[in-house]
């Protein structure tokens, strides 16, 4: 490979391809993010070759040698390009050693979900669309069609980045599973007996993990939820605050109010009356 290697020199003014070719073994001067739409696909990075479908998704950079074979027809695959420093500035926003990590031979690359697949070549197309139109001066920005394309490899990273947290998390995995189980009001006002108990944990690792990696109870989360529910229902709603005291899982209407005013500084039926004031 290295002796047939060629390298693509391309415009740094260049945002966008599409290619239903084959590529030949080259290296780059600019990161590539490649997002293959048709066909099945060898695309080979550094010499490892990977299994390409529709939805996968490769960023590819300078320090990387690429390749791109068929295996069925037809083929599709679009590339957004980048500069070094771009991906730099990107990379930092999420980690100081992103950018080591996309450079190394463990490149980025993942399976796209549907809506993200169809967000992105949506995006991609009026790029490319829009690419032509700005070339010929009819007041279409090509920085602002760069910040667009910018925006799309920042979605993307940040895909990336979300997978890896919850693939090899520094917590239990179990842990963000019961959290976005309590971000529906219909879970999180539930009994911390009934949202333990959903775990299939003892009572006692359930807590000790809560005040371990949140700090604080299983009881003192729910309530921060419940009431930061209650606020938003008294601002947005015309429920009353028995209403709303019901509507967050209280029976106490005395012991919702204490627990408000604990919070926010006011009983709930002061703070609806701030808020319409404030309207």
């Amino acid at each position: 490979m290295a002796s047939k290697l060629e390298r693509m020199v391309l415009n740094k003014n260049l945002l966008c391809r599409k290619y239903t070719t084959p590529n030949r073994p080259h290296s780059h001067n600019m990161w590539e993010l490649v997002v293959f739409e048709k066909g099945e696909t060898d695309n080979v990075v550094n010499g490892i070759t990977y299994d390409a479908k529709p939805g996968d998704v490769f960023l590819i950079g300078p320090p990387h040698t690429h390749a791109i074979n068929f295996r069925s027809t037809p083929h599709l695959h679009r590339d957004l390009y980048y500069t070094d420093e771009s991906v730099r500035l990107i990379a930092a926003m999420f980690s100081d050693d992103l950018y080591e990590k996309l450079c190394s031979s463990d490149i980025l690359y993942f399976h796209l979900s549907t809506n993200s697949f169809q967000s992105i070549t949506h995006q991609e197309e009026k790029l490319e669309s829009l690419s032509v139109i700005a070339s010929s001066d009819s007041g279409v920005s090509v920085e602002e069609l760069r910040n667009i394309s910018l925006s799309i490899l920042h979605y993307v990273i940040g895909i990336y980045r979300s997978k890896m947290l919850t693939t090899t998390p520094a917590y239990p995995k179990w842990l963000l599973e019961v959290l976005q189980f309590l971000s529906s009001p219909d879970n999180f006002t539930k009994s911390v007996n009934d949202v333990i108990s959903g775990t299939f944990y003892s009572h006692g690792t359930v807590s000790n993990t809560f005040k371990q990696y949140l700090g604080m109870t299983v009881s003192e989360y729910l309530i921060g939820l419940r009431l930061d529910h209650a606020a938003e229902l008294l601002s947005n709603t015309e429920k009353s605050t028995l209403e709303v005291c019901s509507a967050v899982g209280y029976d106490s209407f005395s012991y919702f109010i204490k627990q408000f005013k604990k919070k926010f500084g006011v009983t709930p039926h002061k703070y609806k009356l701030m808020v319409k004031k404030s309207q």
